[in-house]
């Protein structure tokens, strides 16, 4: 009677076990350009938040949304830019009435995709060029 050794059993396992958790972690994780092109939208939108920002500040102290991108960049105390981390198309910004205004850019990635989605509610975008409309109130005097 022939029986496989106890201890060759649990190697093979073992064996498999791990080539599974390889094989899963290499299908979940993104490629390193991937995880780039994520880490450049995340830029992206830090620039659009501070752009966002610097316009209520704006209208905060003139009553008033400003006409272009050039007068928000042109704020004394502030630092920002209105181009792309990556070199792509610079961001823009547009006002739409007196309480409304749009800032828009172009993404590599949606971000639907990923474990970040639930946190970026107001700021999630697809892939390609998206535009945020923004809401002024009066709360945001404070």
């Amino acid at each position: 009677m022939s029986r496989t050794p106890w201890g060759s059993r649990v190697l093979w396992a073992t064996g498999l076990v791990t080539a599974a958790a390889i094989a899963a972690g290499v299908w979940v994780i993104d490629s390193p350009n991937q995880q780039r092109l994520k880490r450049l939208d995340g830029a992206r939108l830090s620039e659009l938040q501070a752009l966002d920002s610097a316009a209520r500040s704006y209208w905060r102290e003139h009553d008033a949304l400003p006409a272009d991108i050039q007068a928000l960049l042109e704020q004394p105390g502030v630092a920002l830019s209105s181009s792309d981390p990556a070199g792509g198309p610079d961001f823009s910004y547009r006002p739409l009435d007196a309480s409304h205004f749009e800032l828009c850019a172009r993404f590599d990635t949606s971000s639907a995709d990923g474990p970040r989605r639930a946190a970026l509610n107001e700021w999630a975008h697809p892939a390609g060029r998206h535009c945020f409309r923004r809401t002024l109130a009066r709360n945001d005097d404070a």
